[in-house]
């Protein structure tokens, strides 16, 4: 992974260089910015991440929306209490074929998933989710339920497993970019609302 933090933004970049993503955009014109970004990485699909200031301008650019079932429109969320536990729902670390499947029948379109945890019901898989270990807290990716078992608590539980993650690593706190859907059963459970969030998408399909 590749960093760059300036402070006109913050920049990272895959191994690969095939994907990216752009947040902190502080600028007078955002078109520099993003010249300086395609030049950076020019082979990326980039994702650039802001408060809807630079909305306008972005889609002026040729930035898209993000490509589905990922919406552009978002909630940044935080927690610094436990979530509440789930009974009946186990949580284990996911094997990565398993998680493969659980993530593409869950979003109905092929999804690369690697590592993470699953949550099992009746002994079956029928949940999926990541998360990010940062600096202060774990930052939650990928949270998907099969769609028969949604309702039944397999997301909150995965939730409280990260939260008991994050407590493990001495940074008991989550952050979350929540769509609709999620932000409900977050904001249920602790989370609070940081703010509204923009994602657009340049660069390849």
């Amino acid at each position: 992974m590749t960093t760059l933090d300036e402070p006109r933004f913050h920049l990272t970049v895959s191994p690969d260089k095939l994907n990216a993503t752009v947040c902190r955009i502080r600028a007078d014109g955002i078109a520099d910015v993003f010249h300086e970004v395609r030049a950076l990485a020019p082979r990326a699909r980039i994702v650039w991440i802001t408060d809807g200031s630079f909305e306008a301008e972005l889609r002026a650019l040729g930035c898209r929306d993000q490509d589905p079932p990922l919406t552009s429109y978002i909630t940044a969320m935080a927690a610094e209490t436990a979530p509440p536990a789930v009974d009946g729902v186990e949580v284990r670390r996911a094997d990565p074929d398993v998680a493969r499947d659980i993530a593409t029948r869950g979003w109905g379109v092929p999804t690369d998933a690697d590592g993470g945890w699953l949550a099992y019901v009746d002994g079956e898989p029928v949940a999926y989710a990541n998360a990010l270990a940062c600096a202060h807290g774990l930052f939650l990716t990928g949270g998907v339920t099969v769609p028969e078992a949604r309702g039944r608590g397999a997301y909150r539980a995965l939730v409280r497993a990260r939260w008991d993650e994050a407590v493990r690593l001495g940074t008991p706190a989550l952050v979350v970019h929540a769509e609709e859907a999620s932000r409900r059963v977050l904001e249920r459970i602790g989370f609070r609302r940081v703010c509204a969030i923009v994602e657009l998408v340049s660069g390849p399909c």
